[in-house]
């Protein structure tokens, strides 16, 4: 298995990798119907294919289903959801050099500045929970050809705000509404591809909620200093890049199997399952969306812990949006374009944690599955978070005690690689272990628990990060946030150690051996 497999993982898989909840765990499925399980009283689906009985493709070689499609067709409906889920998430962070110029501009604190920031980020923990019952109902293109105007109007309107509140709330809705397709591009990537192929073929969509904000300050301070200081240029730049998307998602068919065969079916005149009570369905699965995940998060330490882990991993990204800026401005007289460039380091980090994460895939975890008969426990996912649990403090520490104005800005910029390496190698093992212990059927419940808490997180911390600095001096500051990762460092360890006893415990059906 690949590092980018847990993009399909995500969304529904076949019936037949979901196994049947046991007697002892029937309070999973009191919990689930509590929660309001959508699938519950619409038939039992096909053993074979995941869809209702009556839903079922013509042929293995049926025209229609998308796995049949040819290479370059599944490419292109592969790159759109890539390129759509990098360009919204670049669009977070490519604002942070406009920060000063919002500041002197409408004379605003810097708090109030990185309000469209923060607040960017966390319109992407609302988009995906509404999107992802409206696709499974209405088809993944519905969801394209909705999230990606939305993401360009109210982008064109923060542009042209002549008001601080205006451009924040703009952002707000920006991202509450494109962050949408984030929630289906896995599962057009799992409708393309068989699950040999799946792994390659999610890689980018997979690395853009990191390559995306990673990126963004190096966009954002070329284009703003291009273009006289003009931040409006931060938000114009965003509809640049993604209105060509927008326009090549026009030509996407649907990929979803359940609304192809709908489609078909009503096209002949017959009624199909899984579509009778459209509105009582979405009521009852935007129901599941908010609630399973907080309550995932409230009673389940797999997902609570690794959540929190993941997510403060993922915030000190976006901490570094104010620390880098001040750390680099303040020692080394950078400007924002030489700033954007010290970003390249955890870039560097981030395809070291891929091949690790690959090279603890083909080593330590096939070896477990030989020895398990092809099904190892999956706690042999956390290799690449275990190691990640010391690359994170060690970036960070190696950041905090670097900078000085006797030492090389070299130093401080390569202490980003083993800061990404650990960041990403954290994310990628957690959230697939998560998939692994949880399955089909809550598996999309508890990623979805680990986003809220990761872009929550994100939101957060660009807050109060220049605070700490100025208060604290740049040594003890970063030392604050280096010292928390190490007392997160046992997560991965312990997980390793106990998960087996903390998954036979689980409210929720899980993977047992």
């Amino acid at each position: 298995m690949m590092a980018s497999d847990i993009a399909f993982d995500k969304e529904t898989k076949p019936s037949h990798d979901i196994q049947a909840p046991s007697d002892r765990n029937s309070t999973s499925l009191d919990i689930a119907e509590k929660l309001g399980d959508p699938d519950s009283p619409d038939g039992d689906p096909d053993l074979e294919t995941g869809l209702p009985q009556e839903l079922v493709w013509d042929s293995p070689e049926d025209p229609g289903n998308a796995r049949n499609w040819s290479t370059i067709k599944k490419v292109f409906h592969t790159a759109i959801p890539a390129l759509y889920g990098f360009v919204i998430t670049v669009g977070s962070s490519v604002y942070t050099p406009a920060i000063p110029i919002i500041m002197a501009k409408y004379h605003v604190t810097r708090e109030v500045a990185i309000l469209p920031l923060s607040l960017y980020v966390l319109g992407f923990t609302i988009g995906p929970i509404i999107a992802a019952p409206l696709s499974e109902l209405y088809g993944r293109r519905a969801v394209y050809w909705s999230t990606m105007p939305i993401l360009l109007t109210f982008t064109a309107i923060a542009g042209a705000a002549n008001s601080v509140t205006l451009l924040i709330v703009m952002r707000f809705f920006a991202a509450m509404g494109g962050s949408g397709a984030l929630a289906v591009g896995a599962g057009t990537i799992s409708d393309l591809w068989t699950h040999e192929s799946q792994g390659k073929a999610s890689l980018f969509f997979v690395m853009s909620p990191f390559l995306g904000p990673a990126l963004g300050p190096l966009t954002g301070a070329y284009i703003i200093s291009e273009y006289d200081n003009d931040w409006r240029w931060s938000m114009w730049v965003i509809m640049i890049v993604a209105t060509p998307i927008a326009l090549a998602a026009l030509f996407m068919q649907e990929t979803s199997p359940k609304r192809i065969l709908y489609l078909r079916q009503k096209k002949l005149g017959i009624k199909a399952p899984h579509q009778t009570g459209d509105t009582r369905i979405l009521l009852r699965k935007l129901r599941q969306a908010f609630f399973r995940p907080l309550h995932m998060m409230l009673i389940e330490p797999l997902v609570a812990y690794l959540s929190i882990y993941t997510g403060f991993a993922f915030a000190m990204i976006f901490s570094f949006f104010g620390s880098y800026n001040y750390v680099f401005q303040s020692v080394y007289h950078f400007n924002q374009k030489e700033i954007g460039l010290t970003f390249i380091g955890i870039l560097i980090g981030f395809i070291f944690a891929i091949l690790s994460f690959g090279i603890f895939d083909a080593t330590l975890y096939r070896r477990a599955s030989i020895k398990a008969n092809g099904r190892p426990a999956p706690e042999h996912r956390l290799y690449a978070a275990m190691l990640g649990s010391f690359m994170l403090p060690i970036g960070l520490f190696w950041f905090a005690w670097a900078p000085n104005k006797d030492v090389h800005w070299i130093v401080p910029v390569l202490a980003g690689v083993p800061f990404g390496w650990g960041c990403l190698g954290i994310f990628i093992s957690a959230t697939t272990y998560l998939v692994n212990v949880y399955q089909s059927e809550n598996g999309a419940s508890a990623v979805a628990a680990n986003g809220i808490l990761r872009y929550g997180f994100g939101a957060a911390f660009p807050l109060f990060t220049i605070q700490m600095y100025q208060a604290m001096g740049v040594h003890w500051a970063g030392s604050v946030f280096a010292f928390v990762s190490v007392v997160l460092m046992p997560v991965p360890w312990v997980f390793f150690w106990k998960g087996k006893v903390l998954r036979a415990k689980s409210y929720y059906d899980t993977i047992r051996d």
